[in-house]
């Protein structure tokens, strides 16, 4: 009798089982209205050892509280480990025929599709210089069209800005003009990227029923290359902050989307340990390596379940749009080749 009602408790418990991905309640199929894109240089996912190792092992960092974890190819049709620009560049479009040219902005970017379903796009940069700024394109000629319609924030030291913002005040929206950063001077930022991070995105909540959120980061790749790993990890904590925040906007709207994707991956060489980690943690002296053939992704919210495998960083484009028919986006794509 007993063995009756266990089989007849284990088929109804199977006839209300809740959809789930990576042992948390999750709804599939899912339009994103709100999608906060972090890019970020240089991060792997063994770097979390730099927040795990160094304080409590036990605590997981916002970053492991992803729904789903992949990883993209980091190729395109000319080059193999193609720089970061390149790589969000080709993440942002959907091709792979990255030039590093005015050639690249004839591209159609993904704000470009979203502003016909009525997403804003505001995009925040720190750490970039004129190489990997999404702006170095700004020049070349038909740029206003890459460009248009969109708000940029940048965390650099401008002589002569037309329009600048601080976290504490009212952030202003305007679409014409860069806005720098008035806590930044020629030697840095007072400002962190979680004090204008939140800031912005609370601003483009109030403001926006739909938008896209960009948050390009290559200040950690820098100090990864200095060999600066205490520069890094207040640089990757200050990221965790960040991404953690927008983790609890997902998890009170289940229409939410928070997305990771990296570029130049870096595999650097952490010690064994014991006493050389805790010297390592308090010097912050390790080798970094070249960087890696895969890139990280995690994601959280609507439409995560898309991000969970290995592919070209190219198809994040497509993972992004793509959706139900009947909850989908209405867009064409253009054939990368």
């Amino acid at each position: 009798m007993r063995f009756i009602f266990l089989v007849a408790l284990f088929i109804f418990s199977g006839c209300a089982q809740v959809s789930s991905l990576n042992l948390q309640k999750h709804e599939f199929g899912i339009l994103p209205t709100k999608i906060i894109w972090f890019q970020i240089e240089g991060l792997d996912e063994e770097h979390l050892a730099l927040l795990r190792f160094s304080q409590n092992a036990e605590r997981r960092t916002s970053f492991e509280e992803s729904l789903c974890m992949g990883n993209s190819w980091a190729y395109d049709l000319y080059k193999l480990r193609p720089q970061a620009a390149e790589s969000f560049l080709s993440q942002i479009t959907g091709k792979k025929n990255i030039k590093n040219s005015c050639e690249d902005i004839k591209l159609k970017p993904i704000w470009a599709y979203l502003k016909g379903s009525n997403y804003q796009t505001g995009i925040l940069e720190a750490g970039a210089d004129k190489k990997n700024s999404l702006l170095k394109h700004e020049s070349c000629e038909g740029s206003e069209d890459f460009y248009k319609d969109i708000y940029f924030w940048s965390m650099k030291f401008s002589k002569t800005p037309k329009l600048q913002f601080h976290y504490s005040e009212d952030i202003p929206l305007n679409t014409k003009d860069v806005l720098y950063d008035r806590a930044c001077s020629q030697t840095g930022c007072y400002s962190t990227i979680f004090d204008n991070m939140r800031a912005i995105n609370n601003k483009l909540n109030k403001s926006h029923q739909r938008y896209l959120f960009i948050i390009r980061d290559f200040s950690y790749a820098k100090a990864l290359n200095k060999k600066n790993y205490k520069e890094a990890k207040s640089i990757l904590i200050d990221l965790e902050r960040s991404y953690a925040e927008a983790l609890k906007m997902s998890k009170g709207s289940h229409e939410t989307l928070i997305l990771l994707t990296s570029a130049n991956s870096t595999f650097v060489q952490f010690p064994e340990q014991g006493k050389p980690w805790y010297d390592f943690d308090k010097q912050g002296k390790a080798q970094p390596h070249r960087t890696k053939l895969t890139n990280l992704v995690l994601a959280s919210g609507a439409r995560s379940e898309n991000f969970c495998g290995i592919y070209e960083e190219a198809h994040l484009f497509e993972r992004i749009l793509s959706g139900p028919k009947q909850q989908g986006l209405e867009f064409k794509f253009i054939n990368p080749f």
